[in-house]
């Protein structure tokens, strides 16, 4: 262990400072809010990824319910043995619910427990007045309003297994509403992809020298880059939900119109990809 003449013995730099030369010697406090820090980075990585897929999933039904409905049939292993099988949706639904829980509890360590320390974050905001500041303030906002809104969303999927279908969404989103639908969405994105952003910072993957690229360097491009890519991609995401969501809209207000709001979608003639589905 060095001695207090070796540790004291210079002025540590920034670079020494973010990359935490010296650490070595200082006293180890408990690894528990490490390895939640961990869990929190991980799980939001899963559900960061999983927001481009789910887009991607249930944005088909704007190119047709047919292609729509070929995808749900493929999550549900319809291509096994031409049965769909409720369980693979519930599977999957569940484990992302628990990257929630999850990534919930340990973040709710840093969530204000009493109204002064919810107005001494807003007082430092706006005194520091730092993008990032704000963008982390967006998301601890956002992370409030989603408290209320992801899991009445994920328990009816998890409930209602049988409930992925494009008309069935369709008049799932009618009765939900456009406004409750777009907050949802609003909140969803910016959470997701600022988080994306902060994982990024956090994890430091653009910096390559430490002693000459560290990306909090004030004078760097890096962040400032990767933070207009953030607001962009969240943009874009927010444009491509809304349309879907119109979509979806639209299905549930014929199926209503028609008298058909129970009513499953069947596929077109030859337009399914398992001809042998039941």
């Amino acid at each position: 262990m060095a001695t207090d003449k070796e540790k004291y013995s210079h002025t540590p730099t920034a670079t020494d400072n973010v990359w935490g030369v010296g650490l070595k010697d200082a006293k180890r406090q408990s690894k528990c809010t490490a390895r939640l820090d961990v869990a929190q980075s991980v799980t939001g990585l899963i559900l960061g990824i999983f927001l481009f897929c789910h887009m991607a999933f249930t944005g088909s039904v704007n190119f047709g319910k047919d292609l729509f409905a070929n995808l749900i049939a493929t999550s549900g292993g319809v291509w096994l043995d031409g049965a769909d099988h409720a369980w693979m949706h519930v599977v999957f639904v569940g484990f992302i619910f628990l990257c929630v829980i999850v990534h919930m509890f340990c973040a709710l360590r840093r969530f204000p427990t009493s109204y002064k320390q919810l107005h001494d974050i807003r007082s430092h905001v706006k005194l520091v007045h730092h993008e990032d500041t704000t963008l982390w303030w967006v998301q601890l906002i956002t992370a409030f309003c989603l408290f209320f809104l992801v899991f009445p969303h994920l328990m009816s999927m998890l409930v209602n297994p049988h409930g992925f279908d494009p008309n069935l969404i369709g008049v799932h989103t009618y009765h939900n509403g456009l406004l409750y639908t777009f907050i949802f969405l609003v909140c969803t994105e910016l959470h997701g992809m600022i988080g994306l952003y902060r994982l990024a910072v956090k994890w430091d993957i653009f910096a390559k020298n430490p002693e000459t690229k560290i990306m909090d360097q004030r004078a760097g491009s890096d962040r400032t880059g990767l933070r207009k890519g953030m607001l962009i991609v969240a943009l874009l995401m927010i444009v491509g939900g809304s349309i879907t969501m119109w979509t979806n809209y639209s299905i549930g207000a014929e199926q209503i119109a028609n008298n058909a709001e129970t009513q499953r979608y069947e596929f077109s003639e030859g337009a399914s990809w398992y001809n042998h589905a039941k």
